[in-house]
Parts: C-alpha cells; structure tokens; sequence
C-alpha cells in the first residue's frame, strides 16, 4: 500500500509541477547573490509603469538604473550581498530614496515605492528599517549573517560548524558530518558563491568533516543561509540539506584586519573520561597529559578599491599551527619481573613467555611490547599546519555587467593524523601516518543585464582535491586483541583518497514579466576520480583472544625460525591473515588504484508569481541525472558475482517539482507552505569498492593458522612499491624478518577466497519528499517569531548485506532463551541461515548495496529571531522531532560499503527503528550584545560600552546507542557446532569492513531504542574594542568553549547483551546444555542471550567525553586589529 501511495504520489506531483511550470516558470532563492524586488505606485496607490528606479550598492558605489514594466514592478536579480540604497522616480512625480537597505545571499529585498506628486516635493529621503520579515520566501531556511560569523564563538573557526545553530538539523557521527531532516549527512549540498563545494568521493565538504581544520578562512566568509527543506529549484543533487555562501569582496573603501588566536594547556580542562580513567582501578597516569600542548591561528584580510568604482579587491590569509602529542597507552601491566599468575588477563611478564623460547628471546618480546606502550616511552609528536590563501577580484566594466573570481588555495600537513584522536588504548603510533590536504579551487562568475528585465549569469569552476596519508611503518600489521597494535594498518597508505578534479559550468537566466519573475538554469558537472590505496594491502594479522593468550602465541610466532624457539606451531600461532593484492596493476605505485569520471547535468525552471499584494507563489521543476562508468575489470566468474559486479545504474528519471506558498494575512504575519522532490547523488566510492573491489581487479586473500601455511611474520605477496618497505618492518630484537613468501599470482593463479564487493543493478541515489508548514509572527523590538512543521519522506536510502543470502530461504531454525534486563526469561525463535543455504558456496562473502530502505521524519520547530541592531542580535530555536528508517548508512560509517549489518539481508523491514541520527529534543540559542547605553556617561562610554558579549548555548537528548553483543553461534570453541553462514543470531550477519562474520544486534529489542545521554554545551565570547587612530582600533577577545566544563559524553559503550554457548556459563549466567534447552517446531537450542556485565564498561556508560565537535573546557584568546 504505502509503496502505490508514493508512486502515485509522484506520479501526481510531477503532472501538477510541469503544468504549473508551463503557466509560471519559476524564481525564488539565488546561489551566492540576492534579489531586490518592488513595485512603484502613485499618491493613490496606482501602478507608474516606466517609472525609473537606481539600485546602489552603498559598497562599492556600482549603480544600476531600470524602468519599471507594465504593472509598475522591477526586479534585480544576481546581486551581490551588502549594504544598498534604492531611488524611484517618475515623470511628473518627485523622488524616493530608501536607504540602509542590507541584502543576504539567498534572500529577495521587497522595496515598494509611493512616488509623491511633483508639486509636492521633488525628493523624499526615506530611512528605511531593515525588513523583518520577507513574505516572497517560501522555503525553510536560516541565514547566519556576518554579525554572528564574526563575533559568535566557535570551536573549530570552521563556517560549516556554524549550520548546527540551525532547526531541523543534528550531528552525524562525531567529525562535524549533519543530518538534515533525518537524512544521512552523506547527502547535503555545499555551495561558496555558487559553486558546488562537495566532494564527490566521500559525498562531503571539501576537505572533509574529520580532515583539515578548515578550507575556506573564516575571514574569507561573508555570510551563509542553511536551507533544510523545499529550497529553490536552483539548488539541487541533495536529499538532505544546502549551505549557500557567499565570500567577502573589496568595497570602495580600504578596509581588512589582522587577527592572532591563542590556546595553551594551562587554560584548559582535561578531558573528563580520560582524567577518571587515570585516577581509577589502577588507571595510567599518562592520561591526565593534555594532548594539545599549544595553538594558535593568525593572519588577516584587506579589501579596497584597485580602479575607483570599477574594480575592487579582497585577499585573505589564514594560517593555524598546532602542537600537541598522540597519547598510546595500554590497560596492561608489561613488566618483566616474573608474576605468580601464568595465566593473568592484564599481566605481561615472562611468566607468560611461552616455554618454548629463550630467556633472551622472552626479554626481548617484552622489552618490544613496552617500547609500544605510549605512556612509558616518550609521547609521540603531532604537529599541524595549514595555510590559507584566498584572493577576490570584482570588476564592474558597466552599469550592465558585473565579473568576479577568486582563487582559494589550502595546504594542510599533520604527523600522526591518520589517527587523529587525542588519545589511543591498546594501540602504537606506528599504526598511525602523516596526513596532507592540497585544494586549489577557482570561481568565475559574469553577470549581464539584457535589459531592464532580463539578466544572465554564467559561472565557471575549476578545483582540484588531493588527500594523501603515509605510514609510520611497514606492514605486515599486527594487532594482539586487548594488548596492543603495530605495522602499517589496513587504510595505509593512502597515495590518493582522492585526487579529484571538478570542471562545473553554470548558467541562469533570469526574466520579468508582470507579476512574474521567471529563471531558467542549467548545470555541468564533470568530476575526474583518481584514488589509490591498496587497502589491507601490507597484510594483516590478527590475535583474538585474550591479552596473555595473544602475548603467548605472538611471542612463540615472533622468533618462528631462529635459533632457540621450538615452539611447537612457531609462525602458526595466530587466528587469522589478511591480505589484498592489485591483479591488474601489480605491486606498482598504481595499486590500489582506479581512474573514472562521473558527469552530472542539470537544468531547471521556476517562477515567483505575486499574486496580488499578499501572496507570492513559487513552483519550479529541475531535472537531475548522474553518469557512472560500469568496471572496466568486472567479476563475471559466476552468474551471481555478474548480477551484482557488472552494473552500474544511471537513473534518467529524476524530475523533481517544487512548490511553495507565501501568504500575508495581515501585516506583521506570514504563512508559508509548500512540497518538493529532492534527488540526491551517490558517492564516488561507493561506485569505486564494486569497481575495483571486486575479487577480480583487487583480490582479498584470507587465510587462518591451518591453511595456507604462511608463516608469521611472512606476507603472502610482495608490497606495492610505494608503500614502506617490507625490510623494516618492526620486529622484537633477534626476531624472524618478514618476506614475502609467494611471487605476485598470475591471472592463473588460484584464489584463496573470494569475498569482495558489489551493488545491485538497481543501486540508485536517495529521493526525498519534503512539506512544510509554518507560521511567522513579528513582534514588538525587532522580533519574530516562527513556528513551523517539516516532514520528509525519504526513499532509495542504502544498505550492505552478503548478496550470496538474497532471495534464499534459510534452512535453519535457532531458538535462543534470552534473559532481558528485567530478568524475565523468554525464548525466542529466528530463521537461521546455514552454509548451505548459499547461492554460490565458492564466495565466501559479496557485500552488496541495495537502495530501498526508506526514512520518516516529523518535526515541529519553533525560532525566535532578533535581526541585528545597535548592538544586539539574537536567534533562538527548538527543534522536536522523530527520525525512523530501515537502516538507512549513516555519514559516520562512511561511504564504501555500509555500517551497522542488518539481521536477515531478506527482511529489512525488521531493522525499522529510530535513525542513527535520531534527535528528539534539540535546543540552540546564540547572540551577541554590544551596550550603547549613555554615550556621553564617561562610566558607560569607557567601562561598560566598549564590551562585547557573545555566545551560545546548545542543549540536546541523546541519540541512539546502536546496540551490540558479545558473541554469537560459532563464535566459541563452545559453540563450533552451532555456526551458521555468517554471524549473529540468524547465521546472516555479516561485517560491513571485513565481509566476515560478526555479532549483530539484539533481536529481542527494536533497533535503536536505546538512547546515550544528551548534551549541554556553553560557549562564550567577552570583547573589547580599544580605539587607535580614526577607524582603525584593537579588539581583545577570550572565548570559552563548554564553558561550565560541562561533562559531555561523546561515547558509549554498546556491548548490551552476551551470547553464551549451550552448556556454558558467563557472568554468572549458565546457559542450558544441548537438549536441555527450548525449542520450538522443530528447530534447534541455539544458546542464550543474558545481560552484558562489566564492573567498568557496562552498556550505555561512557567510553568518550571529547569528539570534533565537543569537548571539555577549552579557553582562547584573541587580539584582532581592524582598519
């Protein structure tokens, strides 16, 4: 039912769209510029048709002179944003001067003009209020001025940090990824001055939520509007949201500053969870080190005139250094005094050596572990540093025309941020790397006026976006489960991740006519992907038992072949090995490696029609298609790796009709509404991991201590040459030297295993529907308030699961005996999917997207807004809503091949639930006030008016805890007998990194019905302005964020219940033994499910107080000179 109610809900929407768009082709919000609009009458409120109004940026001082049409309107589209003044005359009549007009990207500035009679008086000088409400906008959305960007306090100085002031938004994940509307952050638009700013292969802003501080100085940046739902057909390729901003420009007159930013260690907090796992059970004294030792960002801007009132100019610099230490610590005790306990699960001595190597060799294994440890060796350095360049050039060669470029240029380099969080348990700075982020993007924008009502505007962009990682060590990697990590890990390294070039070349044309103000546009996208990284390319290998277990084992396979280790399985001691090779480029500087383009073309048509005095309707359609080359190297080794290997689908049916209704009832009162289609795009790498990810181009061989016997420390095949050599790898002194063991295989070769990735021929992007519905309310002092409701509907939302189970019927039936955290007990039974069951047993995993999980979300938002004015501007908004899906992948998973793994890959119905980035209750509250109290008080002119106060406040309920377990059937000696296909509880769960089983979700609870706890964040701003000579003066700031040191809690545990084997016992839970155990309809005891126990990391407890986005207390200070 509901899938006939949507398409006939499109069917219906699109028919009254295109029909709308014949009567009214359309016009509302604009990328980078703005509107003024206006309609001149006479004393008795009759239109004046010819009527002459100048339009001048008080800026620059560029002017622009028109005639008004047959109704008396005008209209000026594709302004740049600032200060403007507006002048109306006619024959016969005086003249109008509307002054102290301001205009924001996005927006359209309503000026009507009453001429008076000549006889009366020739010229009428009019001090206009700035407007408070705009009755022609139609969609949701919230500008963030330059009043807020330049004095509100914030964490990162990233503009983009500035959208989670808005309604309808929450964070996704913890880098700075947003979810608008309930809609993975993967799918937002980005423009600067109207050029698209996305890149395409993680599907985020240039630069990337968890990469570089910032791309664009927030000097450089004017202002932005964040649009959340039914913005203007203009805008597209986004299901979720759109950030529209727009750079500063030089004026006519020379102004710029020069600003310094400050933080040191001795001013800040330490993160709490880190501080109370130091001081507690034994906890390492190494985490009370502030991780950040100093940082500090400096630079300015200048603008001015070049050719007076012809061509101006506008350079900023930026420049950010950072000094701080990666921390690696381990929860062990490593010392190599001999301990009673052989078997201690937190205690390395040689006491755990095993017995079949020397004393020496045992010394050396703990020495080598120790020399791991982060907190008893010297910390490792992390040092960052980025530089900013960014010139504008403004050039008005005629009251007609109007051409800008500019040219953003960024180099960012950090050591040790490849991992990038301050601290890291269990884990060595050898598996971390270097990271750098060149981007070089140039906008050219000419705008030309036909006439006085018809206006094109043509824009060019050309950037490219080079990401790369090192390694701090070679391969192979080798990670020992709950003691330590070291080597090269899977993701490294990244010589391109990625290169990407973008060519974009716009067009709109803007035409009036009456009451209607139609634009007509279209869009060229022509991406160029370059990546290359070979992942698992070094080899991995895995120890997955216990802390001492894994020490045993490593330290027998660590001397495999030397002199004095006879331990019995030496180089044999592991659990598994993994490793990826390149078959078509070989162990060149080009494995990993793939080379396509993705051509985007879009056009559009809207019109803003006034429909009388106090109704604006904007309808609009666009057109959006995206072009995908097919692998050049697919898998068709099996009717089943062909389905899903071959294919890469390009939808030609995404027309999106937009509708929106502005009515004035009364003066001071606004009621908008409106509906819209919103197509978004696929990222660049989730085409490319079924390109080349796909057992035939890149091939990943996995092998455990009984087959195929390589030898620890060994590698199967040779290492592409650009990655570290293999010769150095890190071993114990006197230890085994790696090599590789096998020449690199041959088209003939055989495959050891064959799990690699695919997406279903019918693998399309998102599509969303969107309504709105709200109410706007001036009020006395300069106030509005709005209330509003938003509601989406979101379709072809992706998700991963092992193709080789899709369309099959399990085999099995498993009944688990659960014990809920009540106590009750119940059991319960599932599908359960065995070996068999499989289409084709010769793949052992075909992780594969699907694109039909679906989204609602409902929200109801209230804003209350003060616009700024001497001295004071306030914007206040809560936000109530409900996010459901079936599992939509969240931007914190990324975009290569899923997250949380779905139970059954044949009922994704099941996993329905919250959202990842569901967010009930979310409070903002931002401003800033500047006293103008008794100017001529010496008290309030010296002491108390120089002051500035800004800040905000953030208050929001938790986000689900995505539930896991402990275990599951196979996953034990205990439970061999029991393994199904996969993982978790129905045999069908597979890991979305690895392709291998893994535990799954609680089924006896909906997914993601458990909350973390919420947040409140307070960050403040105190600022002082100290006059120098005329206009130019210093301004001292000190800012805090999370001033209260308010414990935030970024992370949770999410370990909810543990999987025990029939027969066994755990944490004081002893399941029943085969047979003893309920069934039901024949099926089999398949284990219990008990409550996970941890005396210190039980489920929901913290596991992070600190993430990119929060953090506990941090102090800044600032020195700013303005001339």
């Amino acid at each position: 039912m509901s899938n006939i109610f949507t398409s006939r809900l499109r069917s219906l929407s699109i028919g009254l769209a295109l029909a709308a768009a014949a009567a009214l082709p359309l016009a509302a919000q604009t990328a980078a510029t703005g509107n003024i609009t206006g309609t001149v009458t006479d004393p008795t409120g009759a239109a004046v048709p010819g009527a002459t109004v100048t339009i001048i940026n008080n800026d620059t001082n560029v002017k622009r002179t028109i005639q008004t049409n047959g109704v008396g309107s005008y209209s000026v589209p594709f302004l740049i944003p600032g200060n403007y003044e507006v002048l109306a005359t006619g024959s016969g009549f005086g003249k109008i001067d509307h002054q102290h007009l301001t205009l924001t990207v996005g927006s359209t500035l309503t000026v009507d003009a009453a001429l008076p009679n000549g006889s009366v008086t020739t010229a009428v000088e009019v001090t206009t209020e700035p407007a408070i409400l705009d009755p022609s906008i139609t969609a949701v959305n919230t500008t963030i001025d330059e009043h807020i960007i330049d004095n509100a306090p914030v964490n990162s100085r990233n503009w983009d940090s500035f959208v989670l002031l808005s309604p309808n938004t929450a964070p996704d994940g913890g880098s700075g990824l947003i979810a608008f509307h309930g809609i993975s952050g993967l799918y937002n638009g980005n423009y600067v001055d109207g050029a698209n700013n996305n890149q395409m292969l993680f599907a985020e802003a240039r630069g990337r939520a968890s990469g570089a501080p910032y791309v664009y100085s927030l000097d450089s940046i004017k202002e932005f509007q964040s649009e959340t739902a039914d913005y203007s057909a203009e805008f597209g390729q986004a299901a979720g949201g759109v950030v529209n901003a727009v750079t500063k420009s030089g004026t006519d007159q020379v102004h710029g500053d020069l600003f310094y930013y400050l933080r040191y260690p001795a001013l800040n907090a330490l993160d709490p969870y880190s501080k109370w796992s130091a001081l507690h059970n034994g906890g390492n004294q190494f985490l009370l080190t502030q991780p950040i030792h100093q940082q500090q960002q400096f630079g300015g801007s200048v603008g001015g005139p070049i050719i007076k009132d012809k061509l101006f100019g506008f350079f900023t610099y930026d420049g950010f250094r950072q000094v701080g230490k990666a921390l690696y610590y381990t929860g062990d005790t490593i010392t190599l005094t001999p301990t009673p306990e052989g078997n201690s699960s937190t205690i390395i001595s040689p006491t755990q050596c095993p017995a079949g190597i020397t004393a020496t060799q045992c010394t050396a294994a703990i020495n080598f572990i120790q020399s791991l440890d982060g907190s008893t060796a010297i910390p490792a350095n992390r040092f960052a540093k980025e530089n900013v360049f960014f010139p504008r050039l403004d050039y008005q060669p005629t009251e007609k025309d109007h051409i800008f470029a500019d040219f953003n240029f960024v180099d960012f380099d950090r050591s040790n941020g490849y991992a990038a969080n301050p601290t890291y348990s269990n884990s060595s700075v050898s598996t971390n790397g270097p990271t750098s982020y060149h981007e070089r993007f140039l906008i050219a924008n000419a705008t030309h006026a036909f006439s006085a009502n018809a206006v094109n505007e043509a824009r060019f962009q050309w950037g490219t976006d080079l990401e790369t990682a090192g390694a701090n060590a070679s391969g192979p990697s080798v990670t020992l489960s709950s003691l330590t990590a070291y080597g090269m890990p899977n993701a490294l390294p990244r010589i391109a991740e990625p290169d990407e070039t973008r060519w974009q070349g716009t067009d709109v044309f803007s035409l009036n006519k009456g009451h209607h103000a139609f634009k007509f546009g279209g869009d060229i996208n022509f991406v160029h992907e370059i990546m290359i990284n070979l992942y698992q390319g070094g080899g991995l290998y895995s120890y997955s038992n216990s802390a001492y277990q894994n020490f045993t084992a490593w330290a027998g396979d660590a001397f495999a072949g030397q002199a004095g280790d006879t331990v019995a399985n030496a180089g044999h001691g592991y659990s598994s090995f993994v490793q990826t090779i390149d078959a078509i480029n070989g162990p060149t500087a080009a494995a990993g490696g793939d080379d396509f383009w993705m051509h985007m073309y879009d056009v559009f048509a809207e019109d803003s029609w006034k429909l009388g005095k106090t109704v604006t309707l904007n309808a609009g359609v666009r057109y959006d298609i995206q072009l995908t080359p097919n692998p050049t190297h697919p898998n068709t080794s099996s009717p089943l790796a062909a389905e899903y290997n071959q294919t890469i689908k390009n939808v030609a049916d995404r027309i999106q009709p937009r509708v929106g209704l502005s009515w004035q009832p009364m003066n001071g009162t606004v009621v908008r509404l409106g509906y819209g289609m919103f197509s978004a795009l696929n990222q660049g790498s989730t085409y490319y991991a079924m390109r080349v990810e796909n057992g035939v181009y890149q091939i990943n061989e996995t092998v455990g201590p009984t087959g195929l016997p390589v030898k620890f420390p060994d590698v199967l095949f040779p290492l592409p040459t650009v990655d570290p050599s293999i010769t150095n790898a890190l071993i114990p002194a006197g230890g085994a030297v790696p090599v590789a063991e096998y020449p690199f295989p041959t088209s003939t070769t055989p495959v050891l295993t064959s799990g690699f990735h695919g997406l279903s021929p019918n693998f399309v992007p998102p599509i969303s529907h969107e309504m709105d519905l709200s109410v706007e309310q001036q009020l006395p002092g300069r106030f509005t308030l709005k209330i509003g409701y938003v509601g989406t509907r979101a379709e072809h939302l992706p998700y991963f699961v092992d193709a080789n189970l899709v369309g099959q019927t399990p085999s099995g039936l498993r009944t688990y005996q659960v014990t809920k955290a009540n106590g009750q007990v119940q059991a319960y039974t599932l599908p359960f999917y065995q070996k068999a069951d499989r289409i084709n047993p010769a793949i052992s995993s075909l992780n594969t997207g699907f694109s039909s999980a679906n989204l609602w979300y409902n929200s109801l938002a209230t804003e209350l807004h003060r616009s700024f004015q001497n001295g004071f501007e306030l914007e206040i908004n809560e936000t109530w809503s409900h996010s459901l899906d079936d599992d939509q992948v969240s931007g914190a998973f990324g975009t290569f091949y899923g997250g949380n793994p779905p139970l059954d890959p044949n009922n994704i119905k099941a996993e329905y639930g919250n959202s990842d980035t569901d967010l009930r209750n979310r409070f903002v509250a931002t401003g800033t006030y500047q006293s103008h109290l008794m100017p001529d008080n010496k008290a309030f002119k010296y002491v108390i008016n120089p002051f500035k106060f800004s800040g905000s406040y953030i208050a929001q309920t938790g986000q689900p805890n995505v539930a896991g377990t402990s275990g599951y059937p196979g996953s034990s000696s205990a439970s061999t007998a029991l393994a199904g296909d996969l993982g978790g509880p129905t045999g069908a769960v597979m890991s979305s990194g690895s392709g291998t089983a893994t535990t799954g979700r609680p089924f006896y609870i909906q997914r993601n019905s458990q909350f973390a706890p919420g947040l409140q964040d307070l960050d403040m701003r105190v600022s002082r302005d100290i006059p120098i000579f005329r206009s130019i003066y210093m301004q001292l700031s000190a800012e805090a964020f999370n001033l209260a040191n308010h414990r935030i809690i970024t992370g949770v545990n999410s370990t909810y219940a543990t999987y025990v084997a029939p027969g066994a016992t755990s944490s004081g839970y002893t399941c029943p033994a085969s047979g003893a155990g309920p069934t039901s309809g024949g099926s089999t005891f398949g284990g219990c499910y008990v409550p996970y126990v941890s005396a210190t990391a039980g489920f929901n407890t913290a596991s992070g107080t600190s993430n990119l986005l929060y953090g506990p207390r941090q102090m800044q200070f600032i020195a700013k000179l303005f001339f």
